[in-house]
This record gives structure tokens, C-alpha cells and sequence, in this order.
């Protein structure tokens, strides 16, 4: 079978499952309202942008302020072309954010993640990383020269049993999410770091879901978890959810982000980003420092969510943050119930293969600080009574 063969086959494949995938084209009007090509206007509930920044005029002002001063593309990567002074100063907000030594911003953070991973795992090292961990994770570990062990969810005793098989090793890694990007579950990071001390390895928290999410002024896993900064602790990051922006970043020693610059490749070879993607996160850290009641106001639309949808007999668990992921199995009914809500007026993504295992698609809904409550609270009985229209069951 030749390629274009092969290309067809598997096009007609996914459609056949219900897997077939299309690019909506819709045109933000604020942070949580867009419309479609043909005027179709929407309530988006399934956005990352957790805190509303990215609609934030003086977010908005520093990214034009900045284009207009130096121009937009950075014309190449750091090493080669330099990088603007806004470079450096973000890096070091970063660190001092995440109390850390030092910080690296990558293009995204699926770089970072994949820009880190694939530079520290040797031939001879060992990694251990959650089985939902995200694409970007896994991609990293696929990239590194490392032996990559999967551990079951959140499971620390079966962690702790695949480690004492590994004492061998000449390093280990411990690989989990903050708050994992489909379930919405938190991980158990004070018994990781315990086994992570136990076993003398190094434990890498993806906090892309975590930054002004958890803690009380949205500082991250750590800060939820009342954890003080580690040399065996390296956070990971990305500047596209809650701030607003472009970028991922990577937080740890002085000695990791130097070995970084050095051999890391989606560092070294990607062109720099835009000065005016630095100057909106730099502005939007900012005001996520300054303005706490932002994730104050994330965590009571979050239990208002649970409360609405506790009255339909929805639960979901405690500690849910700004993800609620509500199951529904079947990916053709769960694009029924995602087309039913567009026509509704509600976007509410259908997440499906290969996001997650076949048989597992669910809608996920996100937060946004910005929701209007009224607004939030019909959006949130109009999912409920869809799905029981639709699936019958939850």
C-alpha cells in the first residue's frame, strides 16, 4: 500500500469511528465569547485561558507597544541572532515566581517539555512517568535516550515497587502533571517527592494546568501542596494557558538551565519568539501577581459548576479545580451531545481518540475567571439536561 493509500484508508477509518476531526473557525469577541464565519454566536466553555488575561487591555498594550518598538518575528534563534533584553527578564520573573534558581522559556510548552526530557535522559538513566501524563511528556521520553517505565495513575505503592526494581540505575526521573490536562485530577506530589527523596531521583511537575489554577494565589502545585523549592524539584510551565500568551518555560538549578542552553535542541535550533509574546507574559505574570482575587474567582465558579451540576447527579471529586471532565464513552454520542450544545449556543469541546483511549471520550469543561455568573450558571444546566437527553446516563 503506497502512501496516499495508506492516507485515505485511515482518513475514511476515523470516520467511520466517529474520530474525524475539523477545525472550527471561530473569532474570539472577548474571553469567553466568539463567533462563527456566519455569525453564530457562541459561549465557549472548554478555553485554557483560566484567568481571562489574554483579553486584558494592558496585556493587549504591551504586545502592541512592543511590535511597534522593535518590529514582530525575531528573525532567528537565541544563539544565533540574539534575543531581546525581554528574554532574560521574563526568565528571571519566572524563577522568582516559582521560587526556583533559574528558568528557559521554550517556544511552547510542548517544546519545553520535550526540550528538557529528551536533553537530561541518558542511556543508563530510568524514567518513570504517570500513564496519563500529556502527548508532549511522552513525546519526550520517546526523544530521550532513557528507559521509559509507565506507572499507573497516580498509584504511589506501585511507584514505589517499579523504583526498588530500578536502584540500579545510573539516574532517575520522576515524570507527573500538576493537574493532568483530561481528567482534571490533581497528583499526590508530596508522596512523588517522598519516593523521590527515598530513591535519590529527580521529579519533573508539568504545571501547564496548575499556573494560576492552584495555591492560593495561583503559584502552582507547590503552593498547593505548602511545598518549599528542591534542587530535585524541576517545574515546567507554559505561558499560553493562564497567562494569556506564547511560550513554555522550564524551572530549576542554575546548572539544569545551563546544561540546557547548551544541549537542548528544541532550544538551540528554533527561532526565537516574538519580543511581543515575552512582553504579554511579563505583563500578565504581573498582574496575576497582583491581582489573587483573579484565582479566587476561578475557585468559586469551580464549585458553583459542582453545585449546579450536583443538583442533576453529576459529582465529581473535591479537589476538581478549573477541568471537570464528564465521561461519556461513546465518541459518536459524545459528538452528538457536542453538536447539540453548538446549536444551543454553547462550545464545549468533545475530546476524543487519540486525546484519550478509545471507548473514553468525554466533554471537557474548563474555567475561565471571566464567566459571567448568570451566564455561567444556564450554560451549566444546558450541559446537564443535554446529556441526559442525549446519553441517559452519566
Amino acid at each position: 500500500m503506497n502512501a496516499e493509500t495508506y492516507w485515505q484508508t485511515e482518513i475514511e477509518k476515523c470516520h467511520h469511528l466517529g474520530l474525524t476531526r475539523n477545525v472550527p473557525m471561530l473569532k474570539f469577541l472577548d474571553a469567553t465569547h466568539s463567533v462563527t464565519e456566519i455569525g453564530h454566536e457562541l459561549f465557549v466553555v472548554c478555553s485554557n485561558d483560566y484567568l481571562g488575561l489574554r483579553f486584558h487591555p494592558e496585556v493587549i498594550e504591551a504586545a502592541k507597544k512592543c511590535m511597534n518598538d522593535g518590529g514582530f518575528g525575531s528573525s532567528g534563534a537565541r544563539l544565533t541572532t540574539g534575543a531581546h533584553p525581554l528574554a532574560d527578564q521574563l526568565e528571571r520573573d519566572l524563577a522568582n515566581f516559582k521560587h526556583s534558581e533559574a528558568a528557559l522559556i521554550f517556544n511552547t510548552g510542548y517544546m519545553a517539555n520535550i526540550g528538557l526530557i529528551s536533553a537530561i535522559g541518558r542511556s543508563g538513566d530510568v524514567i518513570f512517568s504517570d500513564e496519563k501524563n500529556h502527548a508532549s511528556i511522552i513525546d519526550g521520553c520517546r526523544l530521550s535516550h532513557a528507559k521509559t517505565v509507565i506507572y499507573p495513575h497516580r498509584d504511589i505503592d506501585r511507584l514505589r515497587e517499579l523504583l526498588n526494581e530500578h536502584r540500579s540505575a545510573q539516574s532517575c526521573f520522576i515524570i507527573t502533571e500538576g493537574v493532568f490536562s483530561m481528567d482534571g485530577t490533581i497528583a499526590p506530589f508530596p508522596q512523588l517527592l517522598q519516593l523521590a527523596e527515598i530513591f535519590d531521583a529527580h521529579i519533573i511537575i508539568d504545571d501547564a494546568h496548575s499556573l494560576g489554577v492552584l495555591g492560593e494565589s495561583g503559584h502552582g502545585t507547590l503552593e498547593y501542596f505548602n511545598i518549599p523549592p528542591s534542587p530535585r524539584i524541576i517545574q515546567v510551565g507554559t505561558c499560553s494557558k493562564a497567562l494569556g500568551s506564547l511560550g513554555g518555560f522550564v524551572c530549576g538549578t542554575k546548572s539544569l538551565v545551563q546544561y540546557l542552553r547548551q544541549r537542548s535542541r528544541p532550544f538551540l535550533c528554533s527561532t526565537m519568539l516574538p519580543a511581543s509574546a515575552l512582553a504579554a507574559s511579563s505583563k500578565a505574570l504581573r498582574i496575576l501577581q497582583t491581582q489573587p482575587e483573579r484565582v479566587r474567582r476561578l475557585k468559586q465558579l469551580s464549585e458553583i459548576a459542582k453545585n449546579v451540576f450536583s443538583e442533576y447527579g453529576i459529582a465529581f471529586p473535591p479537589e476538581a479545580t478549573a477541568i471537570l471532565p464528564m465521561p461519556i464513552g461513546d465518541e459518536t454520542m459524545a459528538m452528538k451531545v457536542f453538536e447539540n450544545l453548538y446549536q444551543q449556543g454553547i462550545y464545549l469541546a468533545a475530546i476524543r481518540y487519540p486525546s484519550v483511549p478509545l471507548g473514553h471520550a468525554r466533554l471537557r469543561l474548563s474555567i475561565c475567571s471571566e464567566y459571567p455568573e448568570d451566564e455561567w450558571r444556564d450554560a451549566l444546566s444546558c450541559i446537564a439536561n443535554t446529556i441526559k437527553e442525549i446519553v441517559g446516563h452519566f
